[in-house]
């Protein structure tokens, strides 16, 4: 069974003020830039006069068709907890419907046989809160750490990796994303970098596995994309150490070096055996792009395998957010916002969406400026406004640490220009500025 082709709203879109908006219209664009409002993705239908609202508080105008949802363009999906599959299905909750659908039909077009991906799709639950998950996931991250370093060494050494060794690691990651994505995730913003490759695998695995449960892949899959973005840069074990850490511009033969990490890799993985073909279509097209524009084949579009388009995203957001000898972190938010630019240039649009709502554009444990000028730490994310969490406030509009923290749920603060008093996020901030490490402040 193949699925529908993703619905599209080319040259039938009309401008309309925000006073003649109604539910079942699709907007398909707003008068201002889709980050700096709470409709966290480009694209959906309005559901109930609450979104209305929401329009008018933030838009003068919008695009919009008037086309409803098909009745049978939903989905099939099942509910998990923790990993646990229950037989009922569910019907799926507003904010997934509203942006979700557009994303998954993009991206299960094609058959199993073809993708390697059912046409139905997991909605997993957490059963473990941020707090509870955080000992856990510490644990299997030292746990993975561990084995990932041995590993990786050795395959420096010999060129001889050891497949299993590094699926023991990547089970328990797994677990940990499926009970709460949001520890694991925490710890990979907050990560060192002693050791940029080994922890990048670590990284990439996670913001994989977190991605493939947002977009309700099995247990299977996530094993599968979990271990395959563990291995991507394998083959730079191959790759002589002042190159991958040469901080100013490679020359052309040390590109032309670093390219052939690929080729390494796909060599590393076939001599251990047994590796499932999804992994090497990973490791073998996490440098193509959409434009066509990467390497090793510059292939484009559907040409790169869903699984190598989902190697792509998370290896460029993972550099993205890691400090790097040549290379400035960026905070969660200005990557996403770069990755949102490359949208359908560099990355499909329907997996940068997907991608955005998996990870947040301000996660908890993330560093954040008010446009008061106030820093604060997310605290508590709102399932339904993304932009507007519950923070706590931890410097003055002068970056002087406060005696008394306090906290402020902003989805009860206004957000009009004309209010003095409004408060919203203005901007993230990279984790370590202004001396702040986030984890001291909101994991007690």
């Amino acid at each position: 069974m193949s699925w529908p082709t993703r619905i599209t709203h080319v040259n039938m879109t009309q401008m309309i003020p925000v006073d003649q908006l109604a539910v079942g219209m699709y907007v398909a664009q707003l008068d201002r830039p889709w980050l700096e409002t709470p409709f966290l993705f480009q694209g959906f239908y309005i559901r109930d006069d609450d979104e209305i609202s929401e329009l008018k508080a933030h838009c003068r105008h919008v695009y919009v068709t008037r086309e409803t949802l098909p009745a049978d363009m939903q989905p099939n999906t099942r509910v998990v907890t923790g990993g646990a599959e229950t037989a009922t299905p569910r019907k799926e909750e507003s904010s997934r419907r509203r942006f979700g659908l557009k994303g998954l039909l993009g991206l299960f077009k094609a058959s199993k046989s073809e993708d390697g991906l059912g046409t139905s799709t997991v909605i997993y639950q957490p059963s473990a809160s941020l707090k509870e998950e955080m000992p856990a996931a510490s644990g299997v991250h030292q746990r993975a750490s561990a084995i990932v370093n041995g590993v990786m060494d050795k395959v420096r050494q010999s060129g001889n990796l050891e497949i299993k060794s590094l699926q023991a690691a990547v089970t328990p990651m797994v677990d940990s994303v499926l009970r709460n994505p949001a520890a694991l995730a925490c710890l990979m913003r907050l990560q060192k970098t002693d050791n940029y490759l080994y922890q990048h695998s670590i990284a990439s695995s996670v913001w994989a596995t977190i991605l493939g449960r947002q977009l309700g892949l099995d247990r299977k899959d996530l094993d599968v994309i979990a271990l395959g973005a563990m291995v991507l840069d394998v083959g730079k074990t191959q790759v002589p150490r002042e190159v991958l850490t040469k901080p100013t511009e490679l020359t052309d033969s040390e590109r032309a070096l670093m390219h052939r990490h690929i080729q390494f890799g796909l060599e590393i993985l076939e001599r251990s055996g047994n590796v499932d073909p999804a992994v090497l279509e990973m490791v073998a097209h996490h440098h193509e792009r959409h434009n066509g524009t990467g390497y090793p084949a510059g292939l484009s579009g559907n040409e790169i395998p869903v699984f190598g388009r989902i190697a792509g995203i998370v290896d460029t957001y993972d550099a993205m957010i890691t400090s790097r000898p040549y290379a400035t972190q960026m905070s969660n938010y200005h990557a996403l916002r770069q990755l949102r630019v490359l949208a359908d240039v560099e990355f499909q649009a329907e997996i940068v969406e997907q991608f955005t709502r998996a990870v947040g554009v301000f996660p908890t444990g993330t560093l954040v400026e008010l446009n008061t000028g106030e820093v604060a730490v997310v605290t508590k994310q709102n399932a339904i406004r993304r932009l507007r969490p519950e923070v706590m406030v931890i410097m003055d509009a002068n970056k002087a640490l406060l005696d008394d923290f306090r906290v402020v749920n902003l989805d009860k603060e206004t957000v009009a220009s004309s209010d003095r008093h409004s408060l919203w996020i203005e901007t993230g901030l990279a984790p370590g500025t202004y001396g702040i490490d986030p984890t001291e402040f909101y994991l007690n």
